[in-house]
């Protein structure tokens, strides 16, 4: 589980956090407001545990260029790229990871030259924590300031030692795979929860109607890419987990009928059709918001992977009355099944954060409400109360209802001027 997350430098999260997380984790607020970009933040922090570089775990599906990863300065890009090699941009990740054995305490800092483009790894530290915070030994990974060696410690049953590397290398030390096992114990913890991370960013105008061939995966994928071999090797491998997919998909859309995937022999690709109201549509044709259940459906059901998943906005292209079993799916994820998962959302929709705020009252300290606003181009993330009532604060009730182009269409989508 991620306990908390502290962000400085990245994109509009200039100086964030640390943010207390929950098993269910709602952060609400208008469009623009730096929700998004939370998403990538702990996108990147899942992928800087495994990725071969930097570079790669800031690559797509990670928006925008590397260098537009780091927070702009006032005078914009032009007074970042003017940066020189002795104050370079730089970005800060830190979270406490808990398991089963305790709390491991994680920060990194990238840095980037912006005349070459190069990124490196500034700074990286690991270290083993008790219940109040404090260092229960020594760190497993940490920055010798005066040589500016990063330090690898090693376990051993009769002694300790270290291992030095040079800091200011195009990958983390957590990454390297040389540093496993039971010599090294706390990285392969942290490694083991970071890359269980899963994020979504739901793309069902391109990427979720694409025709795939069957493949190997254990995921949808972040823009849900994968969603046409990951239920093929579902139906496969495991039906019962693949009926759970259908009925969770009935629940929500009583509309809908059946669900089937099948490889087309002509074509080599798959094929995954839903029967609603009788009548059978392809991927290709089906409505976003269906699309979009059917990849929250797999997410909740997955028996592979993800004990920490993130969504983007869920409520897209969904009818709003469907949202609240949008989230009722959600919290039981969180909060219901036995082998539970943490989840974090973003949204914009009143009509989530109120479901979501009824499963608060019901299971506060598994909740938590955070408000997202932007000031001068920056976001502040601040806690927001569920024990008191949604509407009566006016600065919540402003972000819930600006009146911007998304919740016009929800408007509209009420008024049933379209399906989703």
């Amino acid at each position: 589980m991620l306990k908390s997350l502290g962000v400085r430098g990245f994109k509009s999260l200039a100086d964030v956090g640390p943010i207390e997380l929950a098993p269910l984790t709602v952060v609400f607020g208008p469009n623009t407001a730096g929700k998004s970009n939370l998403i990538d933040a702990l996108q990147v922090l899942s992928r800087l545990a495994t990725a071969n570089t930097v570079a790669e775990a800031l690559g797509p599906p990670v928006r925008g260029l590397p260098l537009e990863s780091f927070t702009f300065p006032q005078g914009g890009l032009p007074a970042l790229l003017a940066r020189t090699a002795d104050d370079p941009p730089t970005f800060r990740l830190r979270a406490d990871l808990r398991d089963e054995e305790g709390i491991l305490g994680y920060e990194v800092e990238i840095g980037i030259a912006p005349q070459s483009g190069a990124l490196s790894v500034r700074d990286e530290r690991l270290s083993q924590k008790g219940r109040s915070g404090t260092l229960v030994r020594d760190p497993d990974i940490s920055l010798d300031p005066s040589s500016r060696m990063v330090v690898v410690r090693r376990k051993r049953k009769s002694r300790e030692s270290w291992w030095e590397e040079e800091a200011g290398q195009n990958h983390t030390q957590l990454s390297n795979r040389r540093y496993s096992g039971n010599e090294y114990p706390a990285l392969s913890r942290a490694r083991a929860l970071l890359s269980s991370m899963r994020a979504y960013y739901l793309d069902p105008r391109v990427a979720m109607r694409a025709a795939r061939a069957p493949q190997e995966v254990d995921d949808i994928g972040p823009l849900g890419e994968d969603l046409a071999p990951f239920l093929y090797r579902l139906k496969a491998e495991n039906p019962k987990v693949f009926a759970s997919v259908k009925r969770s998909l009935c629940t929500v859309i009583p509309s809908v009928d059946d669900l089937s995937v099948d490889l087309d022999p002509r074509r080599g690709v798959l094929d995954v059709e839903i029967k609603q109201n009788g009548t059978a549509y392809s991927s290709r044709v089906i409505s976003e918001g269906t699309l979009r259940v059917l990849a929250l459906a797999c997410v909740a059901t997955n028996p592979w992977t993800g004990s920490v998943v993130a969504f983007e906005e869920p409520e897209n292209g969904v009818h709003p009355r469907r949202v609240e079993l949008i989230a009722q799916l959600l919290g039981s994820l969180a909060l219901g099944s036995k082998e539970r998962r943490q989840v974090i959302v973003t949204t914009h929709s009143p009509l989530f954060c109120a479901a979501a705020l009824r499963i608060a009252w019901q299971r506060p300290r598994d909740v938590r409400l955070i408000q997202v606003t932007r000031d001068e181009g920056r976001s502040r993330f601040e806690p927001f109360n569920p024990l008191g009532p949604l509407f009566q604060d006016p600065e919540i009730r402003d972000a819930l209802t600006a009146k911007d182009e998304d919740v016009w269409i929800e408007g509209l989508l009420v008024r049933g001027l379209f399906d989703g």
